[in-house]
């Protein structure tokens, strides 16, 4: 009888271990890192798009690059959140977001293995000058950064980070 209750125990426990196991090692992995750039400090209007373009790839799990629908889709969502306004356009916008994420470091071979969760990823949004302010320069904000946190959400990130960029061109270190 107590044989059969041991054999019960093993496949929680091992679920249980398995569980622990992949916790601990998205919690020390270490920290998602970002690196924000801006070619310069915006004026506050410049911040307010009414038509943004939306373009999304990325190359997980030995894929090769290309469009990636379901993450175009998150970061016009994100996007949307932090602009309520803005309409999504397929022309002549008055910014330009271009997300790509892969699960890779680009250039790494050959040793690009990396443990499944990871992500490395860049976000770049350009953003043009109206008709109203013709003088006005091109914006240029890219947001570059890697994870292995499963749960982070670059696309989202990339929409936070824009309205704080104020010029920053210095690394970030989060822990996850």
């Amino acid at each position: 009888m107590a044989n059969l209750s041991t054999q019960r125990k093993a496949p929680k426990l091992t679920a249980i271990s398995r569980i622990l196991f992949f916790l601990t090692v998205v919690g020390g992995t270490g920290c998602t890192t970002l690196n924000v750039r801006s070619n310069f400090a915006p004026p506050p209007d410049a911040l307010a798009p009414r038509t943004v373009q939306v373009f999304a790839s990325s190359s997980i799990g030995g894929r090769p690059m290309g469009d990636d629908p379901s993450l175009r889709n998150r970061l016009a969502e994100a996007f949307q959140k932090q602009f309520p306004g803005a309409r999504i356009v397929e022309s002549q916008p008055d910014m330009v977001m271009i997300l790509t994420i892969v699960d890779y470091v680009p250039g790494c071979l050959p040793d690009c293995k990396k443990f499944k969760t990871y992500r490395n990823w860049s976000c770049e949004v350009m953003g043009y000058a109206r008709e109203s302010n013709p003088e006005a320069r091109t914006m240029v904000f890219n947001i570059e950064g890697s994870s292995y946190n499963p749960f982070y959400d670059p696309a989202s990130d990339c929409a936070l980070q824009l309205p704080k960029m104020g010029g920053s061109s210095k690394p970030v270190q989060r822990p996850d």
